[in-house]
């Protein structure tokens, strides 16, 4: 139909247009009553569309961080025109911002104002975005993520393949695990906090002729804190973890995208990391905690939490927590 996306591939080609307007140009042959809306492109070549209205426009015109749109006064034929002109400020969106200047010039086309044109088509996208996006990502979400990614950089500071090692993404028992070494990670969003959640009598269960290392990690929420999604997975890049089996973990969680800003919307202060052995002894349920070996007839599932301040007798140091990790690094 209109073919917005060949039209700009044309202009940035030629960096001229058809001479109507003093700036790359080309009539969309869509007429609002003012004039032709026109294809246009900024001088870095990012996309326009230019359409003619009135000298009455609204005071507000719905711009956002990756859409401007605001009132220009051009010469066209020795004669200034106002447009409304809208602009995508993110190349990455050119289609998604072909699609609504095609939504614009078919609102134009059966007669609707310059103006009602242009707000409704971009209101009409807004709300078909929030449709399709999801639920919001819960804080819990963000949390865990955050901690599992921390621990990942610190296991993948001592080698770099160590990505494989984590495999709660995969759906496995724990989060980390090598071999009959398992590490499990807990995180949680203030640093006072002692008490963690566990989820089912497995979950503290080594594996079997192995060992279970359970790290806490303890941060709080802070504007531009150093602890993100993104920041995290960026760390992770730097010290060439492969980016194709991270790709894989996050997917596995949900997170298809790292940086998209419904997972980056928090960030966390510097943590605090205490770790823990869990041998007998260490407070918890497990198999061993019922005569047999399983949870009570008709009893579906168990979650609890413990105090770790009744821990601190299996709680590591720092050359015992390096051991435990370089375990689960290899």
């Amino acid at each position: 139909m209109h073919k917005p996306l060949e039209r700009w591939s044309h202009l940035r080609a030629s960096a001229l247009g058809d001479g109507v307007i003093d700036i790359p140009t080309i009539d969309s042959g869509i007429n609002t009553g003012f004039g032709a809306a026109r294809y246009a492109i900024t001088l870095n070549g990012e996309p326009r569309l230019l359409v003619p209205t009135s000298g009455r426009y609204p005071g507000r015109l719905p711009s956002t961080d990756k859409l401007s749109v605001s009132i220009t006064s051009l010469a066209v034929a020795g004669k200034n025109v106002l447009f409304i002109d809208i602009m995508c400020l993110e190349r990455a969106l050119d289609p998604v911002f072909a699609e609504l200047v095609e939504a614009i010039l078919r609102r134009v086309e059966n007669g609707v104002s310059p103006n009602a044109a242009v707000t409704s088509a971009i209101h009409d996208f807004q709300e078909l975005l929030k449709a399709v996006s999801g639920p919001e990502i819960t804080e819990s979400a963000i949390l865990g993520l955050v901690g599992e990614l921390f621990i990942l950089h610190e296991l993948a500071s001592i080698n770099c393949t160590a990505i494989e090692t984590w495999v709660g993404p995969l759906e496995q028992r724990h989060d980390f695990r090598r071999h009959v070494h398992a590490l499990e990670v807990k995180t949680s969003r203030r640093l006072d906090a002692t008490r963690v959640s566990i989820h089912g009598i497995d979950q503290l269960e080594p594996p079997t002729g192995g060992s279970l290392t359970l790290a806490h990690i303890k941060i709080e929420r802070a504007e531009d804190g150093e602890l993100s999604v993104a920041a995290l997975v960026k760390r992770l890049h730097d010290i060439f973890v492969d980016k194709s089996t991270l790709q894989q973990r996050l997917a596995g969680i949900g997170c298809q995208n790292p940086s998209a800003p419904e997972w980056n919307r928090i960030t966390y202060s510097s943590p605090v990391m205490t770790v823990f052995q869990v041998v007998p002894g260490f407070p918890g349920i497990t198999r061993a905690s019922f005569a047999s070996g399983s949870l009570p007839s008709g009893v579906g599932d168990l979650e609890y939490s413990i105090d770790l301040t009744h821990a601190t007798a299996y709680e590591l140091s720092e050359s015992e927590r390096r051991t435990a990790f370089e375990r689960i690094a290899g």
